[in-house]
């Protein structure tokens, strides 16, 4: 199965989505995550978050992340008529389905081709559902999380990265946030905060990240910040 074209040839999609499908039914019933009834029982909940991230990751390990991706794109993009809530659900499930694949293979290399593929479909069917757990997962299309921004709206407070003053000037409210991740940083340091001098030289070395203003799906603004590198 050399290329899309092949792949939809060999296993025309009908059959595959039947496949998936019965994997989702199957999760459902081992993890009781949310699904509907009849034609709507994958539709805008759980069982159609689950449902997608975990063809992106089957779809990735078996034939290729750029495979994967591609089929997912066009799939969303060009193969049906979805309301804009609904693709960006689904294109944002579908990344994660990826990066669950990404995972597995970096932790079993080579020794993944030999285990037995229910194996292989047990451990993504588990780590999709610990990610939709996590919250990592969209699972209703009025979710605000763009697909867009993926890479902003995934940041996580523990990620930032203070420099000397910064911490001082905060709001009380935003003080108690972030005092974990700043008493974390002061003890990592030797009891020190770098300066922005510093920081910048993180930045260029590429063990930091300096992520510029920019506007959340929401509306929330965020100032610029430096943080720890992440995927």
């Amino acid at each position: 199965m050399g290329n899309i074209k092949n792949m939809i040839k060999d296993l025309p999609r009908k059959v595959f989505n039947k496949i998936i499908l019965d994997a989702t039914n199957k999760a459902q019933q081992k993890y009781g995550f949310e699904i509907g009834t009849g034609e709507h029982a994958t539709w805008n909940n759980e069982a159609d978050a689950f449902k997608h991230a975990y063809m992106q990751a089957i779809l990735s390990i078996d034939h290729g992340k750029a495979i994967s991706a591609s089929a997912g794109y066009q799939h969303e993009i060009f193969g049906k008529e979805t309301v804009r809530g609904e693709r960006n659900m689904d294109l944002w499930n579908n990344v994660i389905g990826r990066e669950i694949a990404d995972d597995i293979k970096k932790v079993w290399g080579k020794s993944l081709e030999k285990l037995p593929q229910e194996d292989v479909e047990d451990m993504i069917a588990q780590r999709v559902v610990t990610k939709m757990k996590q919250g990592e997962l969209i699972t209703n299309p009025s979710d605000k999380r763009s697909f867009w921004k993926m890479k902003y709206e995934r940041l996580k407070p523990e990620d930032k990265v203070f420099y000397k003053g910064e911490y001082d000037i905060l709001d009380e409210k935003s003080q108690e946030k972030y005092l974990k991740q700043y008493s974390r940083q002061l003890v990592d340091n030797g009891w020190k905060i770098q300066d922005r001098k510093e920081l910048d030289k993180q930045v260029i070395s590429g063990d930091l990240i300096y992520v510029e203003n920019y506007t959340k799906a929401d509306g929330t603004k965020v100032s610029g910040y430096y943080r720890h590198r992440r995927r």
